[in-house]
């Protein structure tokens, strides 16, 4: 008596890597577009954490606001160049560099400025408080920092995260 086995043959072998094939190409874009959620999300996470070490700063310093250059390499004043934003924040982010540096910024804004978000230096040095008295903006409109880059998907040529001078962060 001979016992009978069954295998699967190569056409039904194949049918079953085209099936997982064509699985894993649908799963790949919904994987790659999850992953750049959660880099958006870091990013917003950052600026959150960078509200926090401006409140600090402003706590120590009378209510104002620091005074930085808006891009590092390039000063408003060559003559007297501010320091960076991340040179003034360091300390209160506990010296954790990466908090200055956004996941999507695939061009490398980290790597010559110090870090992926502008500051707007048109408040160096004001109070927190007198925003809406010198500027006629509240500070739930005001723009403290932003990213340098559109970097994150969205819009027509991308969108950027916006940190107010309330602490709170939208993405535009």
């Amino acid at each position: 008596m001979r016992k009978e086995t069954r295998a699967f043959t190569l056409i039904e072998l194949l049918v079953v890597l085209a099936i997982i094939a064509i699985l894993a190409g649908m799963l790949l874009p919904v994987l790659g577009k999850a992953k750049a959620k959660g880099s958006g999300v870091s990013c917003m996470s950052n600026l959150k954490q960078m509200a926090v070490a401006v409140a600090m700063y402003a706590d120590e310093n009378d209510q104002r606001l620091p005074a930085a250059e808006e891009v590092p390499t390039m000063p408003i004043d060559p003559a007297a160049p501010l320091p960076s934003i991340y040179k003034i924040l360091n300390r209160y982010v506990g010296g954790v560099t990466n908090v200055f540096i956004c996941p999507m910024d695939k061009v490398g804004r980290y790597k010559i400025e110090g870090g992926s978000y502008e500051w707007n230096y048109l408040f160096n040095s004001n109070m927190v408080t007198h925003l809406g008295r010198m500027f006629e903006i509240a500070p739930e409109k005001a723009p403290l920092m932003f990213d340098f880059e559109n970097f994150h998907p969205g819009g027509t040529n991308g969108m950027k995260n916006i940190l107010f001078a309330d602490g709170h962060v939208v993405l535009q």
